[in-house]
């Protein structure tokens, strides 16, 4: 075909195929095997009362004992100066030990055996201490060996003794991360970039974004409506797409240099556009030269940030299987200093706002506790959310110690209900949202997104049904926690194939000019403007005012003070109409409402109160 014909943006036809958000773990083999281990061995899981320790709080903490232990005596030896605490059989080295009591003995049914669950009570204290602490169980009769807490690493990895900790605060998110919502660039994906669909061997090398290149564009995305810009990792690195960091002082030459940051920074500032780093602490590249001093000698200062051993598939523990990524020992005193001022020098040097954090379910939680502190003395407003595909009990569990955690599961829950053929009930759907709210602590921010960087578009899963897409973004912004828009969701790009073998599909060069849906663009506009100007829909309640399962019908009302939103969800084939209750309302292209309102198929209508 000749290149006056050929439409380089025509989607192919799509294959029959699972749709994939990253990770495996909500499947039931892979759920089945950590509730398996959760009642194996002795099991700390964060499990705090309060989750979020403020000052003077006295903390209980709780501990299951599997089947597999026999104890009499559990003890948490703890310290409060930021040391790591260590004891052995009740006997601590420094800090104190707090014995732990039995409160309840369990039948576990996936077992089909018994557990046991301990506690104990921390003594509050004062604004700005670092409390860390280790478990121990043993019995009395046994000559030796101890038993220690442990973390349940998701990566497959061997399991390591856990050190666990918080900083005792009054820390929470600020606010413009509540009401923000936020624009993602894949920097070596926007700008300047051929107007075409990359070959699958080409989206495994560099294409030629930067810096700059977004730059010359934070008038198209300040023109969104947005409120904070998030860039894919710009540090030093060996791959395009940059989660393999060589030095972390510095940027890569590919993506621009320190110049180009700083400006790009300030004209954000300048267009009231925060900006959002993407920083990676779990893993490094094994081309980062205190790993290559580890490796090639064992007497190196660095050994100890790496963790080495026959135990480990390639000798060192790596991020999953892959031997270019090496994981940090983050609880370790020479690694953690590290990655804190790494972390510092960009926030305090360059203005940049806030961090989202990749993998953050690799490092340990005592971790995290240090790293916000440590974030926040170099700018007090900043933001950190972390990469965390677990489930949200889980997720739960970094409350104060990051400021929230990437939705996954409300990405899972609007591509069911809105991409596949065979939806997800509309009764299911309400459901999930009003307890997820529920669930966690209102303070805790809760990135929430229809796709990114590790998945099939939201388009392409749709079959290029863009009725399909306004659908899921309305859903996102009337129900989703802070919401993310990954570039060109808001002009129709989509992607040629599907997820593959090769690099992620989802990465293909930003659509510019006329290949924009122009159209699409500014129902986002009105979308993001309408979130942006109604603090319902960022703090409200969600309460349920009718639902139909069988039209795919669902009325929803969210209030905070005086504003008031209704979203009217139809996604059934059919248009239909619903009774409003009593008051005057007006939707996002200014149509007023009242008594009844007009729901076209596959549709949703925000409504605001007059």
């Amino acid at each position: 075909m000749s290149s006056e014909t050929h439409d380089p943006f025509a989607a192919a036809p799509q294959p029959v195929m699972q749709d994939f958000v990253f990770s495996h773990l909500d499947a039931d083999e892979a759920t089945l095997d950590l509730e398996r281990r959760r009642w194996s061995g002795i099991r700390h899981r964060h499990e705090l009362s309060p989750l979020d320790p403020r000052p003077g709080e006295p903390v209980t903490l709780a501990v299951s004992v599997g089947r597999d232990v026999l104890a009499d005596h559990v003890t948490a030896y703890v310290t409060y100066d930021g040391s790591d605490p260590a004891g052995s059989r009740g006997v601590a080295a420094n800090g104190v030990a707090l014995p732990l009591q039995r409160v309840e003995t369990l039948w576990q049914p996936l077992h089909w055996d018994y557990a046991e669950r301990w506690q104990g009570e921390l003594p509050g204290q004062p604004e700005g201490v670092h409390v860390r602490y280790r478990i121990e169980g043993w019995h009395s009769s046994q000559a030796g060996g101890s038993t220690w807490s442990r973390e349940m690493p998701i990566d497959g990895s061997v399991e390591t003794p856990a050190v666990y900790g918080y900083v005792v605060d009054r820390h929470v998110a600020p606010s413009w991360a509540q009401e923000a919502v936020v624009y993602q660039v894949f920097v070596d994906r926007f700008a300047p970039l051929p107007d075409r669909w990359l070959e699958p061997q080409e989206l495994s090398v560099f294409a030629g974004g930067t810096l700059q290149g977004v730059r010359e564009h934070l008038d198209y995305i300040a023109g969104l409506g947005v409120s904070a810009l998030w860039l894919t990792p710009i540090f030093v690195t060996d791959s395009y797409h940059g989660y393999d960091t060589i030095d972390y002082l510095d940027i890569d030459p590919r993506f621009g240099s320190k110049a180009d940051l700083a400006r790009l920074v300030a004209e954000a500032h300048q267009r009231d556009l925060r900006v959002i780093l993407d920083f990676v602490t779990n893993h490094t590249s094994h081309r980062f030269p205190p790993f290559q001093s580890a490796l090639h000698d064992p007497a190196s200062p660095y050994r100890s940030w790496y963790s080495f051993g026959p135990e480990f598939q390639h000798g060192y523990r790596t991020f999953f299987t892959s031997r270019s990524m090496p994981q940090l020992d983050l609880d370790d005193e020479g690694a953690r200093s590290y990655v804190l001022a790494a972390a510092s020098y960009w926030l305090r040097e360059f203005g940049v706002d806030g961090y989202r954090l990749d993998y953050a379910a690799g490092p340990s939680h005592d971790f995290w506790a240090a790293f916000g502190a440590a974030c926040r003395r170099a700018n007090p407003d900043c933001w950190l959310f972390g990469e965390v595909t677990m489930g949200s009990d889980w997720l739960r569990t970094y409350a104060g110690r990051m400021d929230g955690c990437l939705d996954f599961n409300f990405t899972k829950l609007v591509r069911r209900f809105c991409a596949e053929s065979a939806p997800l009930p509309a009764s299911q759907f309400a459901t999930a949202v009003e307890r997820t709210q529920r669930y966690f602590p209102a303070e805790f921010t809760r990135p929430a997104f229809l796709d990114n960087h590790d998945m099939n578009r939201f388009l392409w899963v749709a079959g290029d049904d863009k009725a399909r897409l306004r659908l899921a973004a309305g859903l996102l912004f009337a129900f989703g926690g802070t919401p993310i828009l990954y570039y060109g969701t808001e002009v129709g790009l989509s992607q040629p194939r599907g997820k593959g073998p090769h690099r992620e599909e989802s990465r293909h060069p930003m659509l510019w000019g006329s290949r924009q849906d122009a159209g699409l663009r500014a129902h986002f506009q009105r979308l993001i403007a309408f979130r942006r100007q109604h603090s319902s829909l960022v703090y409200g309640e969600i309460a349920t005012l009718h639902l139909d399962d069988a039209d795919g019908v669902w009325l929803a009302e969210r209030r905070h003070g005086a504003d008031r939103t209704l979203i009217a969800v139809n996604r059934g084939a059919l248009s239909t109409s619903l009774s409003l209750p009593p008051g005057a309302f007006v939707d996002m292209e200014g149509e007023p409402w009242r008594d009844r309102l007009h729901i076209p198929a596959a549709s949703i209508v925000l409504l605001a109160n007059t």
